[in-house]
């Protein structure tokens, strides 16, 4: 075993600390002795410093362009804890002129792109761009513009006694002022400044932006505008002599003629919500009437031409089931025809019965757990419903166990379920295991008469979209070889529109299930054609056309060219896991294709016209990370560092910016006009400052002899001659962040995945692997891959075997508890809130501690990578993932991490530390008062960052323990002492061979110590 020597390290004597700063200087000294290795161009280390000041460009909604692409704004951020010191800079794009603002938050551009517009602490900023000297309008509260995008108006508040408001057209520098304004806004279509004014009429003053008229009203306590701002809404409370007038009026626009629609002088009545329609035309409100604290609601009605509102709804009214009773809301739907509302069921008002026993009977015939029970009677039952104005028909869209999922046009899509829960315990229980429990249903309702069409699948309701047009519902149905089908809502016609496409093929298929399973899920829509004439939807590839209709066949739109190739296309905009994101497009338009290709793992672009019989043009593929196809880190169980940023197109012109970055170029913005040439807008490169990362993709061979790949990170001061030790982090699939920027971070839980940078910094090689996972196998799965992992890099000459570390946390904490009890390569481990993983059994045998459910289900019929199935078919599976069980097995020291706010992960971590402790197993259990899942206090994630290195420190380098590790840390010094320093003398529990060797390396020197004195003193004599 390599052991440094002694003098390497430097114990510091601790005293109890005064505050953070002092403790964060004193680990700092501590870990730049403990940590001295020197790279070629003498880089120091990553250190807390860097963390806490590292620059880099700031969120990606900080980031805009003008429309004729001569200029772009952004912010640089530095550090994580230091918000106030964000840079503001707006530069052009050709990079001829710069200027930068400390301090100041993202802005705006003019809509003539000559000025960027922002606010700096107090003062609010007008930059002419091109120019050196921004023009200033001191002392002002806040501003506004309004929503249409064009940048022509703003407004803006001063910080004074008069409350005075400016308004300035942004293009003519034209300004006008108002005084007394309490607050302002705009309307939704950008006509109308709104002022509520402060003086004793409470008026509520418009202003026209276009042709400069005014007009002001009295007593307003709230108004809303219609979409085209035609139509003004007003709510007024006027105070006469001994009562208060409440009423509802409308406001026809520009002219200001106004009616009151509805009125009442009973205090115990009130206005509740109110709603205009998309024309302006029709108003929905609702009328709340307090009676013997009880409150009945009812919904009224007014139409333009109407003499006053009339009454629709009441409790009382005809299809209104008993019991139920009117909630204090109501809107449109989509299409204006109908108002939607809500029902509720009325309180119980049951008596317990005087002398009764307080008991819980737990029945085994319960559809219901009684824990679960109780949860449900807090959640009144709730029911959509809607009415015509016209007909005066009340359709109740949701009954007992059912949803409604969409709504568009006419129609609405119900589903009724027997087992899906909607996010709360399911009304219908957990019986899982019977025959007809999760005998899901979809219904088709008609909101013109209410009539219901049970549609032929059990898809989930994500699985559905009705076309942009109105004319078709579209579905994906798994279990009839997961094609897509249309329902002409005309007709009543049901096509399968995909048949011609390979059976299963428009199916998600999990490439790290081994071996394949049938898809359950579609891999996602993409975009619809214009006047519902196709259907874009992905495979895993490539991009297929579906007509409606279903008269003509598929087209593969990419040709084949992402699955020949293994590149994964997705159209820039759209989004695999967000189908509702509808984007329409024309059979002329031509597509900028993001790709990604799963076997280099590059990242580029394609076009392709979509008329065209050609396959997709190449633009441009290379080793960088620009943007995720939307498909990594969520479908694909793997873990990005971040997605990336969607290029940001200038409106009138072609130009982009793009955000680039790989493992060893931090992100930094290019220009480009055609997706191939790339123009470096900014060059932030902080890591050149310390020692860095270098990445590597490595295929190795798992211990089934298959074939798998993973990232290898090593030190940028990295030395082919000498061994290194290695971590190996892991989740499930890692690999497609090969190019990712590692941004150094925090420790904040036991993986490392997610910011390696700091351990690799400090003389480690991380290396991230791809998991496969068999069915209901996920132990063996992972040592499968892990192990493998293991025997891969100790084949490298430039690692050291005998030090080989692994890490996990949440689901790879779960799998790494498998791995601790399994395996027998590790020098050390580090393990985090892995949840069931600890003690499978007893978890899946207890209450969900927020619903009160069963946690059984799924244990037994989770993903397939996560499920055990059938407990009692498969005990000996269940025993063998149970680590408390196997606990006996474990042969490497843990590092074992569960805060105390991270729920029956808490109780699991108990369960496990206790077994270790009781087989006097190397075990140390960090639990942080404030953490939950991850730690999130700064003083906390730097605490754990210095344990984490020292436990591995140890373990894989032959460090000298830390005190708390030989020490511990009694609970009445908690949070007096951190023992921090290294205890050479120390011994960190029994038969540690790397305490034993710094014992040895001790009494030798001190040996030949004494043999030297000896020596001399027979000289002198």
């Amino acid at each position: 075993m390599a052991v440094c020597a002694q003098s390497d390290f430097i114990p510091v004597k601790q005293t109890p600390s005064t505050g953070t700063s002092e403790l964060w200087h004193l680990n700092k000294y501590v870990w730049s002795q403990a940590h001295s290795t020197a790279s070629k161009d003498n880089k120091p280390n990553l250190d807390f410093d860097a963390i806490d000041n590292w620059i880099g460009l700031g969120p990606n909604e900080n980031l805009s362009i003008t429309g004729d692409g001569q200029y772009f704004a952004y912010t640089i951020e530095r550090g994580k804890n230091h918000k106030k010191d964000d840079i503001l800079v707006v530069q052009s794009t050709n990079n001829t002129w710069r200027q930068s603002f400390s301090g100041a938050g993202p802005g705006l551009f003019s809509g003539n792109c000559k000025e960027y517009i922002f606010k700096d602490k107090q003062d609010l900023y007008f930059l002419p761009l091109g120019a050196d000297q921004p023009h200033c309008v001191r002392e002002v509260a806040s501003y506004k513009l309004p929503a249409n995008g064009k940048n022509e108006w703003l407004a803006f508040q001063l910080k004074n006694n008069e409350g005075t408001l400016v308004l300035q057209n942004i293009l003519t520098d034209k300004k006008m002022s108002f005084n007394g304004v309490s607050s302002y806004g705009f309307d939704q279509g950008g006509q109308w400044l709104t002022l509520q004014l402060t003086n004793e009429f409470n008026e509520l003053a418009i202003y026209n932006l276009v042709t400069g008229m005014e007009r002001h009203f009295q007593s307003i306590s709230g108004y809303s505008f219609d979409r085209s701002g035609k139509v003004l809404i007003l709510k007024a409370v006027e105070k006469t002599a001994g009562e208060a007038i409440t009423s509802l009026q409308y406001v026809s626009l520009p002219e200001g003629a106004s009616k009151t629609i509805w009125s009442t002088t009973d205090s115990t009545v009130s206005l509740g919500n109110y709603s205009l329609d998309g024309s302006g035309r029709q108003v929905v409100f609702t009328v709340q009437t307090h009676r013997d604290n009880l409150a009945d609601n009812s919904i009224w009605y007014y139409k333009s031409g109407m003499d006053k509102a009339v009454l629709k709804l009441s409790n009382q009214t005809t299809g209104i089931d008993a019991g139920l009773i009117i909630q204090s809301a109501a809107t449109f739907t989509s299409n204006d025809h109908h108002v939607q509302f809500s029902l509720q069921q009325r309180p119980d008002s049951l008596v317990p019965l005087v002398g009764a026993a307080s008991v819980d009977v737990w029945s085994y015939r319960d559809s219901i757990l009684q824990s679960a029970q109780q949860h449900l009677l807090k959640e009144t039952a709730k029911y959509v419903a809607v009415i015509n104005p016209e007909t005066e028909k009340v359709i109740r869209l949701e009954k007992g166990y059912e949803k409604l999922c969409l709504q568009d046009g006419d129609f609405a899509l119900v589903k009724k379920s027997g087992g899906s829960t909607f996010g709360k315990p399911s009304v219908n229980g957990d019986r899982y295991w019977e025959k007809d429990y999760n005998k899901d249903s979809n219904w088709l309702v008609s909101l013109k008469d209410g009539s219901r069409t049970l549609l032929p699948t059990k898809g989930e309701e994500y699985n559905f979209w009705f076309s942009p047009g109105g004319r078709y519902l579209v579905y994906f149905d798994a279990a009839r070889h997961c094609n897509y089908f249309s329902y002409d809502l005309q007709t009543g016609k049901l096509v399968n529109i995909s048949a011609g496409v390979p059976l299963w093929q428009l199916g998600y298929e999990d490439p790290f299930l081994r071996p394949r399973q049938q898809p359950v899920q579609p891999v996602g829509v993409a975009g619809w054609l214009e006047r519902d004439e196709g259907l874009l939807v992905y495979d895993n590839y490539d991009i297929w056309r579906l007509d409606l209709t279903g008269k003509k066949p598929p087209v593969n739109i990419s040709k084949g060219y992402g699955r020949t190739h293994q590149i994964l296309f997705t159209l820039m905009g759209s989004d695999r896991n967000r189908p509702s994101n509808q984007l329409v497009f024309s059979m002329n338009d031509t597509l900028l294709l993001r790709a990604f290709n799963r076997e280099n793992k590059y990242n580029g672009f394609f076009r392709k016209i979509l008329n065209s019989s050609a396959v997709p043009t190449l633009l441009y593929m290379g080793p960088y990370f620009m943007v995720a196809p939307c498909f990594i880190g969520c479908m694909y169980g793997g873990t990005l560092t971040d997605d990336g940023m969607k290029p940001l197109k200038a409106v009138n012109v072609n130009t982009w910016i793009i955000k680039r970055q790989s493992a060893n170029e931090a992100p930094n913005y290019f220009v480009t006009h055609d997706f191939k040439i790339y123009k470096p807008l900014t060059d932030l490169q902080p890591q050149k400052r310390y020692n860095w990362v270098s990445a590597e993709l490595h295929s190795f061979r798992q211990l089934d002899g298959t074939i798998s790949q993973g990232v290898l990170y090593k030190p940028e001061n990295f030395d082919p001659a000498k061994k290194y030790p290695a971590i190996i982090s892991f989740y499930a699939q890692l690999s497609d962040q090969l190019y990712q920027y590692p941004t150094p971070e925090y420790i904040v839980a036991s993986e490392i995945y997610s910011y390696p940078a700091w351990m690799v910094s400090h003389g480690y090689l991380v290396f991230l692997p791809d998991i496969y996972f068999t069915k209901n196998q996920w132990g063996p799965s992972t040592v499968n891959t892990i192990d493998g992992s293991a025997r891969y890099l100790s084949t490298l000459p430039f690692v050291d075997s005998k030090h080989l570390g692994v890490c996990g946390h949440s689901n790879s904490g779960r799998f790494g508890y498998y791995l601790f009890t399994h395996s027998r390569s590790f020098a050390s481990m580090s393990l985090s809130s892995g949840f069931t993983g600890t003690d499978v059994i007893s978890l899946s045998l207890s209450l969900d501690y927020h619903e009160g459910t069963s946690n059984l289900k799924p244990a037994e019929k989770a993903a397939l990578g996560t499920a055990l199935g059938n407990l009692w078919q498969n005990k000996k599976r269940w025993i063998d993932h149970t680590a408390v069980l196997q606990a006996d097995k474990a042969t490497s020291p843990l590092l074992l991490l569960h805060n105390k706010n991270d729920g029956d992960d808490v109780r699991a971590a108990v369960e496990l530390y206790i077994s270790l402790r009781r087989l006097e197993k190397k075990a140390w259990w960090l639990q942080y008062d404030n953490g939950n899942h991850t730690l999130w206090k700064l003083e906390d994630q730097r605490d754990f960052t210095i344990r984490y290195t020292q436990f591995f420190d140890h373990y894989l380098k032959g460090a000298p323990a830390p005190r708390w590790m030989t020490e511990g840390i009694p609970f009445k010094l908690k949070r007096i002492e951190s023992r921090y320093e290294l205890d050479p003398d120390g011994w960190c529990g029994k038969n540690c061979p790397v305490c034993k060797s710094l014992h040895a390396l001790k009494f030798d020197s001190t040996k030949s110590l004494s043999t030297s004195n000896k020596k001399e003193q027979q000289i002198k004599n």
